[in-house]
């Protein structure tokens, strides 16, 4: 039986098999003491601060006020002459609802499948250090500070002004960074912070030189300073040697990309009879058919390709966006009354309910091709699952299912 842990994570991804390889990366980030990261102590803990960490930045957007609005009152109705403005706070105009579109898919969405990459990253990032330890192209006191323990400062001014860039606020940093501390002088406190390796986690697949463009983009903010959890390194405290190989010479600095593999999922369906009519049933999540896997691509550049796929994340990730609807559902239907004919709805699955209803009429508003298509598919997805929708540009209705089994 599964520990509670991986149930609770399930119940907002959908995905078992998925939820116990999150358990599993983040269970052996708690047992090794080099690795720092947010959450607690538990597995759980972990998974929720990375939760909530997306929840408030989904909130603390300037679109995000627009979501809850469009759960709770949503858009005109199709026969509603066109809305180019609105009040603000109750039913969304017609740009309102291609900006609330647009912030689901964009930025909900990714922003899961994000903390998702990045959870699941941990595991082969911590394997593939341990080896590097052992065949000493790293110090045995090497530490990895992992996603929101690492910030770096805003850039201020032009890219090409470089190294002699201004510099604003510590924003998010670089996904990973291996450093290391070490005294300037035996006689003193002092340290300075040696930087060994970069890691850059993606939730979609990417090409390499893009991905190295981000790491060395990280490199160039590194020369406004840095903040590791609690601690703020000025850039005149930060030694960039570049990490020593297994002969004792210079090598360049270690960089891993993390990338999710590419195989699809199962577009197979079947219908089975229900109390109110009939349900569309997809097969249940299965264990990938590979392993994560590493190579050098070359000397001290890691590819890493897990397991989870593209489309595996992006699924669970609007799973998380659906549970996250529910939760903003529940709150606002425990302060309203149900809308009638949903009185046998738990205020969750009005909040289901209202998201699937308010993004059926977004599509027959007065909105942009490219808003339309955003809103179609986000209907598609709530209402007839992931696998039959991402390939579909048109709405679905109950009749593309017909009973008879269909693969």
């Amino acid at each position: 039986m599964a520990p509670s842990s991986i149930k609770k994570i399930a119940s907002i991804i959908h995905n078992l098999p998925l939820a116990s390889s999150i358990h599993s990366s983040i269970a052996l980030a708690l047992r090794c003491s080099f690795i720092h990261l947010c959450g607690g102590k538990t597995v759980w803990d972990v998974f929720k601060q990375s939760l909530d960490t997306a929840i408030q930045n989904i909130e603390k957007h300037p679109r995000g006020k627009l979501f809850r609005r469009l759960i709770e009152y949503g858009p005109h109705d199709s026969d509603h002459p066109e809305a180019p403005d609105s009040d603000g706070e109750t039913t969304l105009s017609d740009p309102e609802c291609g900006s609330c579109v647009e912030f689901i898919c964009s930025h909900m969405v990714n922003r899961f499948k994000g903390e998702l990459a990045e959870l699941l990253a941990i595991e082969p990032c911590i394997t593939l250090i341990q080896r590097l330890r052992r065949e000493g192209h790293l110090p045995s006191d090497i530490h990895l500070y992992w996603s929101d323990m690492v910030r770096e400062r805003r850039r201020i001014g032009k890219a090409s002004e470089g190294f002699n860039a201004r510099w604003g606020n510590f924003t998010k940093g670089a996904d990973g960074l291996l450093v290391e501390q070490i005294p300037v002088q035996r006689s003193n406190r002092q340290k300075f912070l040696t930087v060994r390796g970069i890691a850059e986690v993606k939730s979609m697949n990417r090409s390499n030189m893009k991905v190295l463009d981000q790491v060395n983009h990280h490199i160039m903010r590194l020369s406004g300073g840095v903040e590791l959890g609690m601690s703020e390194w000025p850039y005149e405290a930060i030694n960039f040697v570049c990490s020593r190989n297994g002969k004792g010479k210079e090598s360049a600095l270690i960089r891993i990309m993390v990338l999710p593999s590419n195989w699809k999922l199962s577009r197979e369906w079947h219908s089975v009879k229900t109390d109110r009519g009939r349900a569309i049933l997809l097969p249940k999540p299965h264990e990938p058919s590979i392993k994560t896997r590493e190579k050098e691509l070359e000397p001290n550049l890691w590819k890493v390709t897990l397991a989870w796929s593209q489309e595996a994340l992006e699924q669970a990730a609007y799973e998380m966006t659906f549970w996250y609807m529910s939760q903003v559902g529940r709150h606002v239907y425990k302060a309203k009354s149900l809308p009638k004919g949903w009185e046998y709805m738990t205020p969750d699955e009005a909040g289901y309910n209202a998201i699937k209803m308010m993004l059926y009429y977004i599509p027959l508003r007065y909105i942009s091709k490219r808003q339309e298509r955003l809103g179609i598919r986000l209907y598609n997805v709530y209402c007839f699952g992931y696998p039959l929708s991402v390939d579909s540009k048109e709405m679905l209705w109950p009749e593309d299912f017909p009973h008879e089994d269909k693969k």
